[in-house]
């Protein structure tokens, strides 16, 4: 949900923003790709599902991340909301990684 978001509000202006907005659109279509993988693949109990799953968490969390502090897209964060959204998710990954191990 998040990808289809930001790829509503970008498509249109993506000419306007050059080459490093649209790889890293594309990054993050690719990571959305991983994260929905790794669920069904959770979902369905698959021999990998857990690598798979830990694979999907880790790069939904640096795409998190990385969409902070490091973006050339548009994004509606509150300036000075960055360093807590990033620690609450890493402590959300952490915990999920911990979970799909059991």
């Amino acid at each position: 949900m998040n990808f289809a978001g930001e790829a509503l509000t970008v498509l249109p202006t993506i000419t306007y923003r050059g080459a490093a907005p649209a790889i890293e659109l594309t990054l993050h279509g690719l990571i959305a790709a991983l994260a929905a993988a790794g669920g069904l693949a959770l979902f369905n109990d698959a021999p990998s599902a857990t690598r798979l799953g830990g694979a999907a968490i880790l790069a939904v969390a640096a795409r998190t991340v990385q969409s902070l502090y490091f973006s050339t897209l548009p994004h509606n964060v509150m300036p000075g909301d960055e360093s807590s959204i990033a620690v609450v998710t890493v402590v959300i990954a952490a915990l999920a990684l911990i979970a799909i191990r059991r």
